[in-house]
């Protein structure tokens, strides 16, 4: 029984000892997959941050990194909104990763801000990898990053300084306000003043007629030289009217030295009328001029005795003016 029992007990122990080293086994190899897997998938995702503290109101940069190969799989990012609790998301953006030039993943970095101070936890966010060829997914979590938002340190090591003494605030003259604005406005009166006068200078006419001839003399050898054109003749005609005109109009412009060589013919008799002629030789005025008006604008074409007859007018009208002139100045001295 001895030798037996002892062969038992040695059959058992060894069975025992069997069990035992499979449990061993199998545990071994459970925990070793564990291992890989979780390995694996910490070798999948990384997330980083740029900075755990900032200023109130400052950016810190989220980084998260899947690695993939992109030919079968493909990544779905997180639906981060922008508005977290204590934290605001500024922007995304995504890009690929890259190893000896190959694409080995991507990765997507979030800038965000807080506004409130404190000590928070930024959450997980489920990152997905669909594989191309199979309907099941991947879905893994990023880490949690814990963030401390604090405001500027206040600087501790100044030393405490003295109240300041009561400092009489010195004012201003109300004067001078007075004198400044003055002087301000002289100034733009006479800046003004010389504007006008050159715009005045510029549109007046300064007499440009280059002549040693008074201007009647000049009327009169003007009327003279119309006599020598043919009137029978509708160019002539027309150059003797036009120029009737512009004898007058050269003539007071001489003589009263302001330009009335762009005045119309009905200006021209208004002022004749109140300084000079009388009816009967205003009366000569108008028809000769009225006349010349016609014959430039309307094509009419007189016959020779009414434009001999408008050359005498005319003649008349600035003899009698020189008469009247030479009798103001008479009296005048």
């Amino acid at each position: 029984m001895r030798p037996f029992t002892l062969r038992f007990f040695c059959v058992k122990f060894k069975l025992i000892m069997d069990k035992q080293n499979m449990r061993i086994f199998f545990l071994t190899a459970v925990l070793s997959c564990f291992c890989y897997l979780l390995s694996g998938a910490q070798s999948l995702l990384k997330t980083s941050v740029d900075k755990n503290e900032i200023l109130i109101g400052d950016q810190f940069k989220l980084t998260i990194e899947a690695s993939f190969s992109p030919e079968g799989y493909k990544i779905v990012w997180p639906l981060i909104p922008d508005s977290l609790q204590h934290f605001e998301v500024i922007s995304r953006k995504t890009d690929s990763l890259f190893s000896n030039d190959k694409v080995t993943g991507a990765v997507q970095v979030i800038t965000i801000t807080s506004f409130d101070s404190g000590k928070w936890v930024l959450p997980s966010f489920a990152v997905n990898i669909k594989p191309v060829n199979a309907d099941t997914t991947i879905q893994l979590l990023t880490d949690t990053v814990p963030i401390t938002i604090s405001f500027s340190a206040s600087d501790t090591t100044s030393q405490l300084k003295d109240i300041k003494t009561i400092r009489d605030v010195e004012t201003v003259k109300p004067i001078w306000y007075w004198v400044g604005a003055g002087v301000l406005l002289a100034g733009v009166i006479i800046f003004l003043t010389w504007l006008y006068r050159k715009w005045k200078k510029k549109k007046a006419l300064p007499v440009p007629f280059k002549t040693r001839q008074m201007p009647y003399e000049e009327a009169m050898k003007e009327l003279e030289h119309l006599k020598t054109y043919n009137l029978s003749v509708a160019t002539d005609i027309k150059i003797v009217h036009t120029k009737l005109g512009e004898i007058v109009k050269r003539y007071l412009t001489r003589t009263h030295k302001n330009n009335y060589e762009n005045k119309t013919t009905g200006d021209i008799l208004i002022m004749l009328r109140d300084e000079y002629l009388d009816k009967e030789m205003l009366a000569k005025a108008a028809a000769s001029l009225r006349g010349a008006d016609a014959v430039k604008f309307a094509k009419y074409l007189p016959a020779i005795n009414q434009s001999e007859e408008s050359i005498q007018q005319v003649k008349e009208v600035i003899q009698t003016m020189h008469q009247l002139i030479a009798k103001d100045k008479v009296e005048r001295v």
